[in-house]
């Protein structure tokens, strides 16, 4: 797993936002990415923007779920070469 606070400007339905924070759980299996996640929006402040990357499709619908039940906004769910890109914004 990675995880860090890097500076990182995603296109989201032709809006340009920044995100500082990305998590890689390639690699990983549930309930292990929906931990890290949940660890890692502890950290951050209201409205900013979380990129986690996963490679197992399992793990993105679950990633999408726990997001959403916890009053997060999913901005965008993108897959790239058996990758796939979640953006979530930490609720208000």
């Amino acid at each position: 797993m990675d995880e860090g606070e890097r500076p990182n400007n995603l296109d989201i339905g032709g809006i340009l936002m920044e995100s500082k924070y990305q998590l890689d759980v390639r690699g990983e299996a549930c309930p292990l990415p929906v931990i890290y996640m949940r660890n890692k929006f502890k950290e951050m402040k209201n409205g900013e923007v979380l990129e986690i990357i996963t490679d197992f499709p399992a793990s993105k619908d679950n990633i999408k779920r726990a997001a959403s039940k916890a009053g997060h906004e999913i901005l965008n769910v993108s897959e790239e070469s058996g990758n796939f890109k979640i953006c979530i914004k930490k609720k208000e």
